[in-house]
């Protein structure tokens, strides 16, 4: 499929548009690593957008009272409980689907993508990344779909079977996700999701969501609750692992039994 630069340019642009909460995340990240934040620069990260930080006021509490919402994010719960506020918030906006093809559902892919980010983050500390990274890095695994669709919507790309342009829409979402200003961490998973996996950066991380991933597609064809039941592991991602079935498995299955929307914690 050939693209035009305009292309290129433009999936940042329908994500500036459409997800106000995706570009507060680098934007919080550089306050975390600022010195010395003050409270102004806490009121600035979203007071150009009311129904934002509304959003967020809300689901902490706070009504729509900004000034204390920041006090409080400031002096008492820190910055990084303000990052983890704005990825749940995040949650419950990044995968809109304007289309709906190929079966694909809302529910469908926020569940698989909420799970496998829970997932991945189990195993933060194997993978040698933040937390908060090794679950956005799980999160945008499937991101691509609402990349795809958003893009066909917009009319930058023609309706086609999602597996023939995944390998573009995974370079389309890096990059923009890139211009936003997510860290390289993240972005590099991404950009490496549908390669082969001893050419990525992070092949144990790599094996974990593809296996991860499969096994979450498979209960979604089989309208199984029974995460694993019929449906065998690939051997040589289970190789890169070092984990047993069992304990991939399990971790998957209480994930996916206290999975409530994507709501509450990450």
């Amino acid at each position: 499929m050939n693209l035009n630069t305009q292309t290129y340019e433009s999936l940042s642009s329908i994500f500036s548009r459409d997800f106000s909460s995706l570009l507060l995340l680098p934007k919080i990240e550089k306050l975390i690593n600022k010195q010395e934040p003050t409270l102004e620069d806490v009121l600035g990260l979203c007071s150009h957008n009311e129904s934002l930080l509304i959003k967020l006021t809300r689901r902490a509490g706070f009504g729509s009272n900004e000034d204390e919402f920041a006090k409080e994010i400031l002096f008492k719960k820190g910055l990084s409980f303000l990052k983890s506020l704005a990825i749940r918030t995040m949650n419950q906006e990044i995968f809109s689907l304007p289309l709906k093809l190929e079966g694909m559902t809302e529910y469908k892919i926020k569940r698989r993508a909420v799970v496998l980010a829970r997932f991945i983050k189990h195993f933060y500390e194997i993978l040698g990344v933040k937390p908060d990274d090794a679950y956005l890095c799980g999160l945008f695994y499937n991101f691509t779909y609402v990349s795809f669709e958003k893009l066909i919507a917009d009319n930058l790309m023609s309706v086609c079977d999602f597996e023939e342009v995944k390998d573009v829409c995974i370079d389309l979402t890096s990059t923009a996700l890139k211009e936003i200003g997510f860290d390289t961490v993240i972005t590099s998973f991404i950009e490496d999701s549908n390669k082969e996996l001893h050419s990525t950066k992070f092949p144990f991380g790599h094996a974990l969501s593809r296996i991860g991933n499969t096994l979450l597609i498979n209960s979604e064809d089989t309208l199984s609750s029974n995460i694993g039941r019929g449906s065998g592991v690939d051997r040589q991602l289970l190789d890169a692992t070092g984990l047993t079935t069992r304990e991939i498995v399990n971790v998957l299955k209480d994930l996916t039994r206290n999975y409530k929307g994507g709501l509450g914690r990450q």
